[in-house]
């Protein structure tokens, strides 16, 4: 199933349903307001909206044409935001450029930071930065929107709680980083909001790619229309 929050001048948009082939939508307004809404009540709210998803492939349904350019973020604001660096060869480069050693832990104990969730940016939306010299970058990773994951949870019983899979460009600005990790206390200024895919989807969207914990896909990044890198997003942590 592939959900979408369109734009309506609120903070949180309106909940659709997405065809399978991304070419038309349909709101589910008459089951649920928001995604927000949808997570709240996932076990009732996930199969009625899997009804819509398929009377909506089906051609069934009176939908209108999918504009990715009006959505927001699948998930506009959250209650929490936590990102960890996984893939290990992007900690090694980033590390080396600002003259950081990489410890032997970070291959098993990836580096985790809670960010800002309070605005999330919508896939096609401007990312503004107050001035250039911050050295704005982008990031390619993937996110997944999860259930309540209990307390000293294992990677298996955390696995399960994974209800949608996205994609993220986790910005930094790093110009900031330096001094802002100096001080001991981890990024605040230096990680903006992060942009998101104008779609979730629901983890057997992915099918046979998505093994053991892991997305085994490319993750193509594009810089003004050039490719830019496309990591296995499958290997390291």
């Amino acid at each position: 199933m592939k959900l979408a929050s369109l734009k309506n001048n609120s903070r949180d948009g309106t909940l659709y349903v997405v065809s399978k082939d991304l070419k038309t939508c349909i709101s589910a307004t008459n089951i649920c307001a928001t995604m927000q809404n949808a997570m709240d009540d996932w076990a009732n709210i996930k199969p009625k909206l899997e009804i819509i998803y398929d009377d909506l492939n089906a051609g069934k349904l009176d939908s209108v044409i999918f504009d990715q350019s009006a959505t927001e973020s699948p998930l506009p604001r959250a209650y929490q935001w936590a990102d960890g660096s996984a893939y290990v060869n992007h900690v090694v480069l980033v590390r080396r450029a600002r003259g950081a050693e990489v410890p032997d832990s970070f291959w098993h104990d990836p580096l985790m930071y809670q960010g800002g969730s309070d605005k999330f940016i919508g896939s096609h939306d401007d990312i503004e930065v107050a001035d250039e010299a911050f050295g704005i970058d982008f990031e390619a990773e993937i996110a997944v929107i999860t259930g309540d994951v209990p307390m000293a949870a294992t990677p298996d019983e955390a696995a399960k709680e994974i209800r949608l899979f996205m994609l993220v460009n986790d910005v930094s600005l790093r110009g900031l980083i330096p001094a802002e990790l100096a001080k001991g206390f981890g990024f605040f200024q230096s990680k903006p909001s992060s942009a998101f895919s104008p779609v979730a989807v629901t983890p057997d969207e992915l099918e046979e790619v998505y093994k053991d914990g892991r997305v085994k896909l490319p993750l193509l990044s594009t810089l003004n229309g050039t490719l830019f890198g496309k990591p296995n997003a499958g290997v390291d942590m």
